[in-house]
């Protein structure tokens, strides 16, 4: 652990930062992958009365302010990716009602960007001290009275120019001295990945892998029936249960057509998981290769078992997912059965590529891919049958998929 900076904050703010860092704590932990766990510095009060910020991350702390223009473009758009997976979180738990108003009104402030001060760099990732106190509320029109209105609009007037007095005082106060720099520079509008190819160098186009689940279920028929199902996986035979249209034909097919539409500065990879120890993976096919990539995925056929741990390691090996974003693309129909741990290797991925994300295509709605989107901070798109397909395999991916370029 390492110390960042001290700063001076009010006795109000230094017992806030101190009693809820380990809610957030536990907030992130819960619901996002650890890489988000260092977002935000522990406090810890000194004996002078300074408040201490500290970090897990290793390596020698920078002010935001400090960098240059490129990299602090660079850092404020991964950090607004951060603050916009807190949001999320905060609109995922407003439906629960497990999750307190307290809960949810803390989840509000650490999501807001914060000021330039709050804002250091550890190792290249974003580390932030403190976050805004007060709430950003507003009260209601409604809410007002119908008479007597200059009376309470006086009211609330004099509370909010209190209230502003009193915020002053959880602003830091840095001991260090800095020469003045400009402020910090807005994330794009979008996020690099919903960018044209005109608007973005070739270094900053996303990456994608499309990983097959090619073991032996894959050949089964969309349209099987439970009975079907049951007898087949007692090893039972059961005529006609490969008749089309068949899992992987199905996966095929809306494979191709999603190819047509990625952006053509992105590059493609291919996986099969055909069985335990038999993954291949090819390299990335550009965008004038486009055609041989969808030959190559109409040969993919059903063999054995489900390798998912070992793909998404070949997978993971085919992008870079620090300085760009990447996204694996799985289709699969089951769980994990050659012994290996897709969630950990998930969970890793996502570690040591920040800018990565899986997201999951689950044939038949099983939830073997729930933990593998979730830890990279993805998402799962059910296929309960044959006319979902396309559509599901094409919200897999739209996000990467930018509107209204030429």
């Amino acid at each position: 652990m390492i110390r960042i900076t001290r700063t001076v904050e009010s006795e109000h703010c230094l017992q806030e930062y101190i009693s809820t860092f380990s809610v957030v704590n536990n907030l992130i932990d819960r619901h996002l992958s650890k890489t988000y766990l260092n977002l935000f510095a522990r406090p810890q009060q000194a004996e002078d009365g300074a408040v201490e910020w500290y970090s897990e991350i290793n390596g020698k702390p920078q002010r935001f302010n400090a960098l240059n223009v490129v990299e602090r473009d660079k850092i404020a758009i991964l950090l607004s990716q951060k603050l916009a997976a807190l949001t999320q979180l905060h609109q995922t738990l407003s439906t629960s009602a497990q999750t307190s108003p307290e809960t949810l009104q803390l989840l509000a402030k650490i999501a807001r960007q914060p000021s330039p001060e709050r804002i250091w760099i550890v190792d290249g990732q974003p580390v932030i001290t403190g976050w805004d106190i007060m709430p950003a509320t507003k009260l209601p029109a409604e809410q007002l009275p119908k008479k007597r209105g200059w009376l309470w609009l006086g009211l609330l007037a004099l509370a909010l120019l209190l209230a502003l007095v009193l915020l002053r005082g959880c602003w830091p106060t840095v001991k260090v001295v800095t020469p003045a720099v400009s402020p910090v520079q807005p994330a794009p509008e979008h996020q690099v990945k919903m960018l044209c190819p005109a608007q973005r160098t070739k270094q900053q186009a996303p990456e994608m892998v499309i990983i097959f689940d090619a073991s032996g279920s894959m050949a089964m028929s969309m349209d099987a029936t439970p009975e079907e199902i049951m007898r087949w996986m007692q090893d039972k035979p059961v005529p006609g249960i490969d008749r089309e249209p068949r899992r992987i034909t199905l996966a095929h097919q809306s494979a191709k057509h999603i190819i047509d539409d990625v952006p053509n500065d992105m590059d493609i990879s291919l996986i099969a998981a055909a069985n335990c120890h038999q993954v291949s993976a090819t390299p990335a096919f550009l965008p004038e290769q486009r055609a041989e990539l969808k030959k190559l995925i109409d040969k993919i056929q059903p063999v054995g078992k489900t390798a998912l741990a070992e793909a998404l390691e070949e997978a993971g090996k085919r992008v870079n997912g620090v300085d760009r974003d990447a996204i694996i693309l799985l289709v699969t129909d089951g769980e994990e059965t050659c012994g290996g741990s897709p969630c950990d290797v998930a969970l890793e991925l996502k570690k040591r590529k920040p800018r990565l994300q899986v997201n999951v295509v689950d044939i038949m709605n099983t939830g073997a891919g729930n933990c593998i989107a979730s830890n990279t901070g993805g998402k799962v798109f059910a296929v309960n049958n044959t006319q979902e397909f396309n559509k599901m395999m094409n919200n897999a991916v739209k996000e990467y998929i930018p509107q209204g370029c030429d």
